[in-house]
C-alpha cells in the first residue's frame, strides 16, 4: 500500500510502498476514506528535531492523526465493530486514570503511542488503531467525517469549557477562521446566541466566516481589537501578538482559550488581563464531545468545510496549507 511517511526528523517526508498493516491485539484495521491535515503536520515535518516527551514519536512513521476510514479487520480479543462500518479514530487513554475515569480520555496520564503521533497514520490507504479510540460515525462518509477528530473536536471542546459565558448579549471573538474556527463559529451558532466577532489575515476565510453565521468579520491586521470588546476569546493560531490582542479584548472575568500552536508568549503580569479574567489552553476533547460533535453534524446543524486531495498530491495540499491558501479543511484521500 502507499504511505506518506517521515523517516527521520528535519528529512522530508516520502510516499512509499509498505506492506499493509495486520491489526494485532486490541486494534482494529480501517481502509482509510480519508485523512485531513493540520498545523500539526507541519510541525511535526517542519520544526520537530525529536519527539516531545508526552507523545513518544518513533520514527520512521505514517504521518496523519485526522483519520476516517471502513472497519477492514478486527485484531485478536475485539468484537462488537461490523465489516465496513464507516468510523473515525479517536485518542485512546489508558481507562483507568483518574481523567479517563472523568471521562476526559485527551488528558490522560498514561497516553500510549497515538494514530499518527507514534502509532502509523492515516496518510495511506491503510492504518491501524487502538479499538478503544475507534467511533463510529453511523451513515456519514468517513472522508467527511475525518476532520472532526481534530478541526472540529478541538474547536468543540474548547466552546464547550467557555460556554456558561455564553449567555444572552455575550461576544466571542474568534482569532483565525482556518480548520478549527470556520468549525466553532458554527458550534457557538447550534449552542448559544452570543454576537461572533471573526478574525483572519483571509478574505476567503472572512467570507466563509460570514457564510456561516458570523455577526462581523475582520481583518486581523487592521486596527479593530478593540479594548473590553469580547467576553470570550477563541485564539486558534496561538501566536504572541494573537495572545496580546486577545487579552486586549477581553473583559473583566472573561475566558481567552489559546488552541492554536503558533508557539507564542507574553510577559503575564497583573496588568496583563482585566481582573477576574481567564487565560487558558486546551488539547483536543473527549471521545463523548466527539459522539455528540457526530450528533449535530448528522442532524444537519454544523458542517465541516473540506477540499479533497489525492494522496499522490499531498505534498501539493501541505504546501497550500503552509501558505494560508486551504480554506477550512483538507483531506487526503487515497
Amino acid at each position: 500500500m502507499k504511505a506518506y511517511r517521515l523517516l527521520a526528523w528535519q528529512q522530508a517526508p516520502q510516499l512509499l510502498d509498505i506492506p499493509v498493516p495486520e491489526p494485532g491485539p486490541g486494534q482494529v484495521r480501517l481502509k482509510v476514506a480519508g485523512n485531513g491535515i493540520c498545523q500539526s503536520d507541519l510541525h511535526l515535518i517542519h520544526e520537530w528535531t525529536a519527539s516531545p516527551p508526552h507523545i513518544k514519536v518513533e520514527l520512521p512513521m505514517t504521518i496523519g492523526h485526522e483519520v476516517g476510514g471502513w472497519i477492514d479487520k478486527e485484531g485478536p480479543g475485539v468484537s462488537g465493530f461490523e465489516q465496513g462500518q464507516a468510523a473515525v479514530i479517536t485518542i485512546a487513554g489508558c481507562g483507568h486514570c483518574r481523567y479517563c475515569a472523568q471521562g476526559w480520555n485527551q488528558y490522560c496520564m498514561h497516553k500510549s503511542k497515538q494514530v499518527g503521533m507514534g502509532l502509523d497514520g492515516g496518510l495511506a490507504e491503510y492504518v491501524v488503531a487502538p479499538a478503544n479510540a475507534v467511533v463510529p460515525v453511523g451513515n456519514m462518509d468517513p472522508a467527511d467525517a475525518a476532520p472532526l477528530t481534530d478541526a472540529g473536536l478541538s474547536s468543540y471542546h474548547a466552546v464547550k469549557r467557555v460556554l456558561p459565558l455564553l449567555t444572552g448579549g455575550a461576544t466571542v471573538a474568534i482569532i483565525g477562521v482556518g480548520g478549527l474556527g470556520h468549525m466553532a463559529i458554527q458550534e457557538i451558532k447550534t449552542m448559544s446566541a452570543a454576537r461572533i466577532i471573526a478574525y483572519d489575515t483571509n478574505e476567503i476565510s472572512l467570507a466563509l466566516a460570514a457564510e456561516l453565521g458570523a455577526d462581523l468579520c475582520l481583518k486581523s491586521e487592521d486596527p479593530h481589537f478593540e479594548a473590553g470588546s469580547a467576553d470570550v476569546v477563541l485564539d486558534f493560531v496561538g501566536a504572541g501578538p494573537t495572545i496580546k490582542a486577545a487579552a486586549r479584548m477581553i473583559r473583566p472575568r472573561g475566558h481567552i482559550v489559546v488552541v492554536g500552536r503558533g508557539g507564542g508568549s507574553v510577559d503575564f503580569t497583573h496588568k496583563f488581563m482585566p481582573y477576574g479574567a481567564t487565560l487558558s489552553t486546551t488539547f483536543g476533547g473527549s471521545k463523548l464531545e466527539l459522539m455528540e460533535l457526530i450528533s449535530l453534524v448528522e442532524a444537519g446543524h454544523i458542517k465541516p468545510h473540506t477540499s479533497r486531495y489525492a494522496l499522490d498530491d499531498v505534498e501539493l495540499a501541505l504546501g497550500k496549507l503552509a501558505k494560508g491558501e486551504i480554506i477550512g479543511r483538507a483531506v487526503i484521500v487515497p
